[in-house]
């Protein structure tokens, strides 16, 4: 029976579900820059100046001056579609129509987007490939899911050579209602005729966290490197906290 070590006693469990940004790459590093770059593609467009910037940025959770992220604002869990309302709820603010907006925001993502593969540029945590293979190796169900969309996702994935890494992978969208909720966790687990209590759920965020407690998972882990989310935050939350998900333990 598979299972995890979990503070000296034996967990058994099938299924290990992981979070992607900020839980297998650099949050921080990986969306930082693109976000900045969509704000800069906007502006040009608007002809704005730093003020409107600073405004964007913030809505989006992003301090302007040191790029911090708020670990519980929309950046951090919002899926594009979202972020594309938030960005034109900002304009709306400044006074621009709301239609045109959201179409010029739109823009600025798709051409930002397009500026470069950035998916190229995304940095994954150390040794995680490694870390995936064993766990399917030693007989591990393993599961994504995560808020970015479908093509974006997959090509992550295949750049970072991890596309076959996963049992199911579910992106934006494709489930409803979204993290927080527990159905994510759900229908990953009716896809592979596994039970909410064989599963582990591994995640950056207080959101997923949440998802795993309310789905009725065997242990929910909370991950320091690569999120944003402090560890005194996750602690309140999650089963246990770790700095990375190389330092989990799996049994055979």
């Amino acid at each position: 029976m598979t299972g995890i070590e979990y503070q000296g006693k034996r967990i058994p469990c099938r299924l290990i579900i992981f979070d992607k940004d900020g839980t297998l790459i650099d949050f921080t590093a990986t969306w930082i820059p693109l976000i900045r770059k969509r704000v800069a593609f906007l502006l040009k467009k608007l002809e704005e100046n730093k003020e409107l910037e600073a405004f964007l940025l913030k809505s989006w959770g992003i301090d302007p001056v040191s790029g911090k992220v708020d670990p519980r604002g929309p950046c951090p869990v919002s899926p594009r579609g979202d972020e594309i309302i938030i960005g034109t709820m900002a304009l709306y603010q400044h006074r621009y129509p709301w239609d045109e907006a959201k179409q010029w925001v739109s823009q600025a993502f798709d051409e930002a987007d397009a500026d470069g593969d950035w998916r190229k540029k995304v940095m994954p945590i150390k040794g995680i490939q490694t870390f995936l293979s064993h766990l399917k190796r030693d007989g591990f169900y393993t599961a994504l899911a995560t808020n970015d969309e479908r093509k974006d996702t997959e090509a992550i994935l295949n750049h970072l050579g991890m596309d076959g890494l996963f049992d199911v992978v579910l992106c934006s969208g494709e489930v409803t209602p979204s993290k927080p909720h527990p159905e994510t966790i759900f229908t990953i687990c009716r896809k592979l005729s596994v039970h909410p209590y064989e599963a582990v759920m591994v995640g950056d965020s207080v959101t997923d966290m949440m998802m795993g407690k309310r789905a009725g998972v065997a242990l929910t882990v909370g991950i320091l490197e690569g999120g944003v989310t402090p560890r005194e935050e996750l602690e309140k939350v999650a089963d246990f906290v770790v700095e990375s998900v190389r330092d989990l333990k799996f049994y055979e």
